[in-house]
């Protein structure tokens, strides 16, 4: 008794860890291990001036067909202001807003586990800092 009770705390252990991780497992089924890498910005970043630099790598560069990359702010493309090469996407992005900045990166791929193309995206938040009010007198 002893033992199907362990089996079902282990079965019970690895479901709420799927049911956890969900969006990630998905993923991993269908695309395989991410097509690229987002190392700056972070989400939720908040910066001083309305610039932001932007460092993406292609982990896996034989899945990534780096020539549909492409990089919005705002629902603007600024995939231009980015040097784009194999192994990933590197530059500055320039005209921020003051407030809540998105930024979408997008890149199409052949998935892992197969020759289905697919496409990856993240979406990420940039927020710059109002300037201080000085006129205080």
């Amino acid at each position: 008794m002893k033992r199907f009770a362990s089996l079902f705390a282990v079965i019970g252990v690895l479901l709420a860890g799927a049911a956890w991780f969900r969006a990630d497992l998905v993923h991993f089924v269908y695309v395989g291990p991410s097509l690229m890498r987002v190392q700056n910005p972070e989400d939720h970043l908040e910066v001083p001036v309305g610039a932001v630099d932007l460092v993406i790598e292609f982990p896996d560069q034989g899945r990534v067909a780096v020539e549909t990359f492409e990089c919005l702010l705002n629902g603007l493309d600024v995939t231009d202001a980015l040097t784009v090469g194999r192994n990933g996407a590197v530059g500055e992005i320039v005209g921020l807003r003051e407030g809540d900045n998105r930024i979408r990166v997008r890149v199409f791929g052949r998935s892992f586990w197969g020759d289905r193309f697919v496409d990856e995206e993240r979406v990420f938040t940039v927020r710059v800092r109002a300037a201080p009010f000085l006129d205080l007198a």
